[in-house]
């Protein structure tokens, strides 16, 4: 079944071995993928809580090579999978430098609780040292802040590997405070170390 023909490549679903896979060709080139029938996150952008961002951030790990942003997260179930192939830049999550992970996975948030885009959708070239950063939502002050944080203008002030995993434990506790119930870890299966997400060093 074709799920996308466009004018550059074409997806389509298979089944290979008894499992269902996507398929990316185009200019000569074919990917084969995992194929998430709930597609990606832009499809529910204005729709998390604060139980959602937690399974998020627990779900995406930080690396260089990889672009975050909405179209490139996909739904799995309870969980969140970053899309091994994802390599366009959408220039509403590139920070104010370039292309940053941090700031890209702040604005990713932004965008799927509010529903829109950080800075008038104008991404980080719309940010400046004293533009304000808007305040997410007042009941649930952490997962604002971590957004804030994410989104500073510079660099050095952005959270680093041990405080994003200790952020990601307090989001943790809020959630289950704000909805009476504990949040789901990863199955067992996918479950990795929040430790091993994040590089020791971003650039």
């Amino acid at each position: 079944m074709i799920i996308h023909n466009g004018a550059k490549y074409q997806i389509e679903t298979a089944t290979v071995n008894g499992r269902e896979i996507a398929v990316k060709s185009g200019d000569g080139k074919r990917i084969e993928m995992p194929y998430y029938p709930e597609r990606d996150t832009s499809a529910i952008a204005g729709e998390l809580d604060a139980y959602g961002a937690y399974s998020l951030l627990s779900s995406i790990p930080l690396v260089s090579d990889t672009i975050i942003s909405p179209d490139h997260i996909f739904i799995d179930g309870d969980r969140f999978v970053l899309a091994p192939h994802s390599h366009t830049i959408d220039e509403r999550f590139i920070a104010p430098e370039g292309y940053e992970p941090v700031w890209a996975l702040g604005a990713t948030v932004f965008y799927l609780i509010l529903g829109c885009a950080v800075f008038q959708g104008r991404g980080g070239k719309a940010q400046h040292a004293d533009t304000p950063i808007p305040f997410l939502r007042a009941d649930s002050p952490l997962l604002s802040n971590f957004v804030a944080r994410c989104l500073s203008y510079y660099p050095a002030d952005r959270p680093k590997k041990a405080e994003i995993a200790s952020m990601i434990e307090d989001l943790k506790a809020e959630a289950d405070k704000k909805h009476g119930r504990r949040a789901r870890n990863l199955p067992k299966e996918t479950a990795v170390p929040i430790s091993n997400l994040w590089p020791e060093e971003m650039s």
